[in-house]
């Protein structure tokens, strides 16, 4: 279902504020904590593994718009989108592929398993329910299982608290862009919630650059997302409580997609080419507390639902093919955790989970009379058992050990193990951390089952063939980390060196005949530095600079080189020089990169390096009204994410949210 129109939005928001009267709450963890570095939270000054917490104070400073634009300034991470906004978008951790860094919702996976790679669309994902974006860099799979060989990206959405209030904001601007948030949030008695409703809709750009377009000229490309979430939490009694977690997405984007004339010539100019998804993601807990506190078990169950739909028809004087595909991927969850409190030094967990991917495909495409059948249907298990040791010694010491052995269906079982040391020196404010780990990434369904070769007309209409064969994806990893305080605190810098080597990477290889398939051909290496300088010298100014150098080394120059630039620069500073104005600005600057251009085949070209600088503002008039305003690419940089996919020149929004 696709809810178009303002008129749906403003049907839907006094049903929101019709529940509770109710305000966005911070996340349930403070940023002394990590939610992601292991079963249950641990302090930061803990955990020496390479992380990242973007707060929900930073979104709203920075005024993100999406998932996409925090995690830019994540240092090691590329944010690489299809175009415009809301386009299909991958993220490169460390220089891994872009389906080795595992999503999470809440703790939950919704990397995709329709998707060719079993990647995770970060496009769409609303911004307003977020409490918070942990992002741990390295091998997790000891933590995580499948697909963590580059990292963990975990999204931990608001919950309320004991204040009732409520926020509605509105937003327009440039390129017909018009947004709308609704939320509210409180608690009554032993229980919180939180609710949240939003649209995002613009005309956009034209997503094909100039170089590209036929004689039809220009297009705007637009983008709808609507966005429904709602996370719920209660305290049964002293030993039991519980949470439920829903969230429904259904998004729209003009794609652009490639085509050909009668004559056989390429066109890219696609005038009515969509991609449509609907995602529902939902998980629930329950949580107990035993012997006197000591053991804490977990028994959790989460579901996610991942649907997409391409359509394109002829266009007069344009493209001859017809595209009627459709994707559905399904993932189910069980894990049942535990915490318990062998002495104050040792925390120990261990656990056991399940879980079940399916996959299905349906539809054809059709180049001009050769048509190419798009069915496909698979599914398959897996269940993990593990194991680990949270360690301290005094206050200078702490350590983590894990261990996970997972046991996928008809795929040879994977050990896995991390070792996570640290050492805090508080005299000269010194930290020095390092971690060694292994990963591994079992083959996508796509990859294994997808497209039967079969024939139509005559011709090959199966142009992927799915290899059962396929090996799981390993990796072994370290970092060594310091990190040094100046200036009482007021100022760290730091730098951690990171090398991980990846084995039997899958790529895609032709076969002949038109057809295709994925092959274990790839070992490369990924390498490098993150660099940080942080200033806070009030209260009321902070800047930070990262730079991050990724070098790679591979067998060959296949898929595995793309889309990594050597170096990125990142910056964000905000300064709130009068109480309650604010100005804010990230930028990035990208290197030159290898790409796959779009207009031609088995070739490779080097875009050029670009720099993407987004300013903010924002001033609260009274308690309850804040004024917003922001440019995006204030520097009007004409610039393709992923080559023959121009995103957006300058953009200028402003905007009003109201609490009460």
């Amino acid at each position: 279902m696709t809810i178009k129109g303002w008129g749906a939005v403003a049907a839907l928001i006094p049903a929101a504020f019709a529940a509770f009267p109710a305000h966005a709450q911070e996340a349930i963890v403070t940023e002394e904590l990590l939610v992601s570095g292991g079963v249950e939270p641990i302090p930061t000054k803990e955990v020496a593994s390479s992380y990242t917490i973007v707060t929900a104070e930073e979104i709203e400073t920075f005024q993100y718009q999406d998932i996409t634009d925090a995690l830019r300034s994540v240092p090691g991470l590329h944010v690489v989108p299809s175009g415009s906004r809301g386009t299909v978008t991958s993220v490169f951790t460390r220089g891994a592929n872009s389906n080795q860094t595992l999503v999470l919702v809440n703790g939950m996976p919704i990397n995709d398993p329709s998707s060719p790679g079993g990647a995770a669309n970060l496009a769409g994902i609303p911004l307003d329910n977020v409490g918070r974006i942990e992002v741990v860099r390295g091998p997790q799979s000891s933590l995580y299982g499948s697909q963590a060989l580059g990292g963990v990206i975990n999204i931990i959405t608001k919950s309320g608290a004991s204040d009732p209030r409520s926020t509605l904001r509105i937003e327009g601007g440039t390129l017909g862009t018009l947004n709308t948030y609704a939320s509210t949030g409180g608690s009554f008695g032993a229980t919180d919630y939180f609710f949240s409703l939003s649209r995002e809709d613009t005309d956009g750009n034209d997503i094909t650059p100039t170089r590209l377009r036929d004689a039809r000229g220009e297009e705007e490309d637009g983008t709808e997302t609507l966005s429904a979430s709602a996370r719920l939490a209660t305290t049964f009694n002293e030993h039991v409580s519980g949470s439920v977690f829903l969230q429904y997405t259904d998004a729209e984007a003009d794609t652009d997609a490639d085509g050909s004339t009668a004559g056989f010539v390429s066109v890219f100019q696609n005038f009515d080419s969509i991609f449509e998804s609907q995602r529902f993601f939902a998980s629930g807990d329950l949580s107990g507390r035993f012997l006197d506190g000591k053991w804490r078990p977990r028994l959790s169950a989460g579901y996610s639902a991942q649907k997409s739909d391409s359509s394109d028809n002829p266009d007069p004087g344009g493209s001859i093919f017809v595209d009627r595909a459709g994707n559905e991927g399904t993932t189910l969850r069980l894990a049942f955790d535990n915490a318990f409190d062998l002495t104050p030094q040792h925390l120990v967990t261990f656990g056991g989970s399940y879980t079940r991917d399916e996959f299905e495909s349906d539809g054809f495409r059709d180049l001009g009379g050769f048509i190419i059948d798009l069915n496909s249907d698979a599914d398959t298990d897996a269940s993990a058992v593990y194991a680990g040791d949270h360690m301290t010694f005094g206050e200078r010491f702490f350590a983590t050990l894990s261990a996970r052995y997972d046991m996928p269906e008809d795929i040879e079982d994977r050990f896995t193990f991390t070792v996570a040391p640290g050492y805090y020196h508080p005299e000269t404010d010194t930290r020095v951390t390092f971690s060694y780990g292994t990963g591994f990434k079992t083959p996508s369904l796509f990859q294994r089952f997808g497209f039967d070769v079969n024939t139509f007309g005559g011709f090959p209409s199966g142009v992927y063939t799915g290899n059962p064969d396929l090996k799981p994806e390993k990796s072994k990893g370290w970092e060594a980390g310091i990190e040094q305080g100046f200036l009482d605190g007021k100022a760290t810098a730091g730098a951690t060196w990171f090398d991980t080597e990846i084995e039997d990477a899958i790529s895609i290889v032709f076969t002949g005949g038109g057809n295709s398939t994925a092959v274990n051909i790839d070992e490369f290496d990924t390498k490098g530095l993150e660099t940080f300088v942080e200033f806070n010298p009030v209260a009321e100014l902070t800047t930070r600079i990262d730079y991050t150098l990724t070098i790679l080394n591979a067998d060959s120059f296949t898929t595995t080189m793309i889309r990594r630039p050597r170096h990125r620069v990142g910056l964000t500073t905000s300064w709130e020089f009068l109480p309650g104005t604010v100005l804010s600005a990230n930028a990035e600057w990208i290197d030159i990169h290898r790409d796959i251009p779009r207009d031609s085949f088995g070739f490779y070209l080097d875009p050029g390096p670009y720099t993407l600088v987004n300013v903010a503002a924002s001033h609260r008039l009274t308690e309850s009204v804040k004024l917003t305003a922001r440019v995006n690419n204030l520097l009007d940089t004409r610039y393709e994410p992923a080559n023959g996919f121009e995103a957006p020149g300058i953009e200028a929004l402003a905007g009003v949210t109201f609490t009460f």
